[in-house]
């Protein structure tokens, strides 16, 4: 069974913020999760969250299991995507 998506604002804003190119590759690269999210999504020590590395970007995910629903929390830089 397929994942559904869902994008917070915050993430769609920090989307919004990129080249069309770069968008378009965190995108694909997100929509192709929806097969098994968690082969390739790496869970966040501590936290109930997963993140996947996209080149020089980080995106936080929640991954519902029993709804079959992928949340895309926050995505930004390496650096700044962990702050709290």
């Amino acid at each position: 069974m397929k994942y559904s998506f869902f994008w917070t604002n915050r993430s769609r804003k920090d989307l919004e913020k990129l080249p069309p190119p770069g968008s378009k590759r965190i995108v694909d690269k997100i929509e192709s999760l929806s097969e098994d999210p968690h082969r390739t999504a790496e869970r966040c020590e501590g936290y109930p969250y997963y993140h996947k590395r996209i080149g020089s970007h980080r995106v936080i995910l929640k991954i519902d299991d029993s709804a079959l629903l992928i949340s895309v929390i926050k995505k930004g830089p390496r650096k700044k995507v962990y702050d709290r």
